[in-house]
């Protein structure tokens, strides 16, 4: 392994100034290197923290980070669609939840785990290498040429997911892709040079999209928003932090169902389908970084955050009408 790489936290103020005040139970439930916990467990003094991470790496490193405050928090590795095994072991409403979907410094920055092109190392990219066993080399062996192109079009927005999909699958013909710069390198000659984006490497959004298949990343942001609410306390917060535009647009149609789910034809005087709004969004559009922590951390230049307050109105059990479909 190589040195650890530093872990800035995105939009760590915005996180902290947005958790309420009589905020007493915190649920992280992407712990990354533990900025966002350190910071608010640092605001609320009596605060208690459950936090949550599917990468084993995380967790002991936040272990690191929070050893001053072992006494406040428990920590679980997790991924989002088994959450709510940890929620009903705990059997706690929060006060403060927090999401937050990126990918950490700590999986970029490490060769070995493969997330990266700007390092050589094993096309790996799996959250929790002990648990999953498909790396994303082997799903370039195994995935179809119109798989692959469906992929790279809807997840990495590739406007050239065709021509590399195509130049994947010839390239396996006589050459297996095992690492991050030989894929890399396969991915930036198939694209014409002339679309090349100066500072903007051109495997980023082919790197993105198998990164969120290898990880059912869209998959498992729905399972974990269909999970959260029921422990959300009256008054309580959920603050969502998103790098892609498919992962917001779920974030904010999952808000606006909660804010808004009556499902009433709109020619009726009055609802009848006796669905509540469960809470609101804080903001009709989400927050962005400021220009000066983009300059500090550009990784946090696509950051989004959306947060959505509950209200005291009881969710009600096994309704699926509350949630967006799968």
């Amino acid at each position: 392994m190589s040195a650890t790489p530093v872990h800035i936290p995105v939009l760590c103020n915005e996180i902290v100034s947005y958790s309420p005040a009589h905020t007493k139970n915190i649920l992280d439930c992407t712990l990354g290197g533990g900025g966002h916990s350190r910071a608010l467990l640092g605001q609320h003094q009596d605060a208690r923290l459950v936090g949550i991470d599917r990468d084993e790496y995380a967790i002991a490193q936040t272990q690191i980070v929070l050893k001053n405050a072992q006494e406040r928090i428990e920590l679980y590795c997790k991924p989002f669609s088994q959450i709510l095994e940890v929620l009903s072991e705990q059997n706690r409403t929060y006060d403060y939840m927090l999401a937050d979907l990126g990918v950490s410094s700590f999986q970029l920055g490490l060769p070995d785990r493969g997330f990266s092109f700007l390092h050589d190392g094993p096309l790996d990219m799996r959250m929790n290498p002990n648990v999953q066993e498909t790396a994303v080399s082997d799903l370039l062996e195994q995935a179809s040429e119109r798989e692959l192109k469906k992929w790279l079009r809807e997840l990495g927005e590739e406007p050239f997911a065709s021509l590399i999909a195509k130049a994947i699958v010839a390239y396996r013909q006589h050459t297996r892709l095992t690492s991050t710069k030989q894929f890399a390198t396969l991915v930036a000659t198939t694209i014409p040079k002339r679309f090349h984006k100066k500072g903007f490497h051109p495997a980023t959004k082919t790197f993105q999209a198998l990164r969120m298949v290898i990880n059912h990343e869209i998959e498992e942001i729905h399972q974990l928003l269909r999970q959260l609410l029921a422990f959300l306390s009256p008054h309580g917060r959920l603050a969502v932090i998103s790098f892609h535009s498919l992962e917001d647009r779920v974030i904010k149609q999952q808000f606006q169902r909660w804010s808004s789910p009556c499902q009433c034809p709109s020619h009726l005087p009055y609802c009848v389908c006796g669905l509540k709004p469960l809470g609101k969004s804080l903001h009709r559009k989400p927050i962005r970084p400021t220009k000066e922590e983009v300059e500090n951390n550009p990784r946090s230049r696509s950051a989004k955050l959306r947060i959505f307050e509950r209200n005291e109105y009881e969710l009600p059990q096994e309704d699926s009408s509350y949630f967006l479909d799968l």
